[in-house]
């Protein structure tokens, strides 16, 4: 189960509709209990840097960079346990665009598909397996931890 506030929830839309007709994208920093259960303590919004922003989506490696460098400097159990990524236009749910990007089968899956009106709809998380498919997870709105 993937665990984001409604604080968190919000932001995520914003961010897909503000880019779109194109795709944003963001890293989710968190932690992963390691009993399916993960939860998403901040989303670093990075640049979409793919050729075409409209048909796919690359993180920004320098953002990407500079966040595992100060995750490694601090002593909190958070680690970038996936990534999210909008699909103008789209349904929430991987593309074979997607299954081919698969580079960590750790990180969590989380899209947001924004309707022809431009309104993100919820978002929905997903787990990559061995053979490029991916599994759903269920994901739950609740408050912060405190």
């Amino acid at each position: 189960m993937l665990v984001l506030t409604p604080d968190q929830s919000a932001a995520l839309a914003g961010l897909a509709e503000a880019a779109f007709p194109q795709e944003a994208c963001a890293l989710l920093v968190g932690i992963d209990h390691g009993n399916g259960r993960v939860e998403i303590q901040r989303i670093v919004a990075t640049a979409n840097v793919a050729a075409e922003p409209a048909r796919g989506f690359e993180i920004d490696p320098a953002t990407h960079i500079a966040l595992l460098r100060s995750l490694r400097e601090g002593n909190a159990p958070e680690r970038i346990v996936g990534h999210w990524h909008s699909h103008p236009n789209g349904r929430p749910e991987p593309s074979a665009t997607d299954a081919a990007m698969i580079h960590d089968p750790g990180l969590v899956w989380l899209i947001s598909a924004v309707d022809a009106a431009g309104h993100a709809r919820p978002p929905r998380a997903f787990r990559p397996l061995p053979d490029g498919r991916f599994d759903p997870m269920p994901v739950e709105t609740a408050a912060a931890s405190s």
